[in-house]
């Protein structure tokens, strides 16, 4: 049986499978209230939500993250707070009203690339996307691992997917301890170079910045939906600009592509599953329409929602040629010259590359505010 099928099973069944922890001891319910781990059956205010017919995705959600254990005969417990007369994990921001932060470059400042030479196939030129970020790990044996990918929205910040800093992530691969910009080729630890007739072109060397902090959207769980996936990373350090090193420009919360549309999605291939190439890639993928999207992942039990967008289904084409974290981007139709992210790469079908079974992305223009809220000067 499929993954996400398994993980798209009723509450109940779902819910049962997590580890026991410390039964009718305290915990904090989602939204941070302090309360106790007590039979799902004792919490009253559970019990009604879960006795509606028609839950709401946040309300679904809510049930999922009030988990806290199961006992030995298999009853689930839960974090059972006072009410539920807010069943969200964050406010919204959706109606594009926020306070502009000036240090996010704007548009005469951002999204620019040097030029846009194509030498081989999908393989990207090298001061192509120099917006792009990869993620360094440190795992527990003290090795160093490079899984995820990001781009550069300020000199001081990475915009990248909140599962390549949360979660599973940190079991598998430990902590993200840096982020390497200005790479082509990872496996190079010197100058990468292409020669052609004679002449070579030549980057200059990567930049590693380590990590000050890193925030992840508060809404973020990590369960199979992924709702919320997008986080920010704060460098050390401001990072110098240069014809490999731009940021990437926002789009605005009101700004998105049609049906249709040609996308590019950028990476090394690295995910926090390990697949992976030594140098940067690029492909191009059509925006899905977002009710056959939703069709092609209902039946596995994932329920998408208009803060996730899809992009690509074609038969061994997909966001695994990108990063998670990556980028999903565009032009300006106003100006073909500056790049935007649309998407960040978050999830996509057990078998990457099937037809018919697009990746999905966290939709970028609907955190936008929180963006902006969330950046420090």
């Amino acid at each position: 049986m499929d993954l996400l099928y398994l993980r798209g099973v009723c509450f109940a069944i779902c819910i049962s499978a997590i580890s026991a922890q410390t039964l009718g001891g305290f915990c904090r319910t989602p939204l941070g209230e302090g309360a106790k781990c007590i039979s799902v059956y004792e919490c009253a205010p559970l019990m009604s939500l879960l006795r509606i017919p028609s839950r709401t995705i946040e309300q679904t959600q809510f049930l999922f993250n009030s988990r806290c254990g199961t006992s030995s005969s298999g009853t689930t417990y839960v974090c059972c707070g006072s009410g539920l007369n807010k069943i969200t994990l964050t406010e919204d921001d959706s109606d594009g009203k926020f306070t502009r932060n000036n240090a996010i470059p704007d548009r005469n400042n951002c999204g620019w690339q040097a030029a846009n030479r194509i030498f081989n196939g999908e393989a990207t030129a090298l001061d192509e996307f120099p917006w792009m970020a990869v993620i360094e790990f440190l795992k527990p044996n003290g090795q160093r691992k490079i899984a995820c990918g990001g781009s550069l929205i300020s000199p001081r910040y990475i915009l990248t997917a909140a599962h390549c800093v949360k979660g599973e992530v940190l079991i598998k691969l430990g902590q993200p301890i840096n982020v390497r910009l200005g790479e082509y080729d990872t496996s190079s630890p010197d100058r990468d170079c292409f020669r052609i007739n004679r002449t070579s072109f030549c980057n200059e060397k990567e930049i590693n910045a380590g990590i000050e902090e890193i925030i992840p959207h508060p809404g973020y769980s990590g369960d199979y939906s992924r709702y919320y996936d997008i986080a920010l990373i704060r460098l050390d350090r401001n990072i110098p600009y240069s014809d490999y090193i731009q940021p990437i420009c926002l789009p605005e919360p009101s700004e998105a592509s049609t049906a249709g549309d040609n996308l590019i999605v950028a990476g090394w291939g690295r995910t926090e599953n390990g697949r992976d190439s030594n140098v940067k890639l690029k492909l191009q993928v059509p925006l899905t329409e977002a009710r056959k999207c939703r069709n092609a992942f209902a039946p596995l039990g994932v329920q998408l929602r208009d803060d996730q967008i899809c992009a690509g289904g074609e038969d061994g084409k997909d966001s695994c040629t990108g990063d998670s974290g990556g980028p999903l981007m565009r032009t300006l139709s106003s100006d073909v010259a500056r790049w935007v992210v649309e998407g960040v790469v978050s999830f996509g079908y057990t078998q990457c590359g099937t037809k018919g079974f697009p990746g999905v992305y966290t939709r970028v223009a609907k955190y936008v505010p929180w963006i902006h809220k969330s950046v420090k000067n």
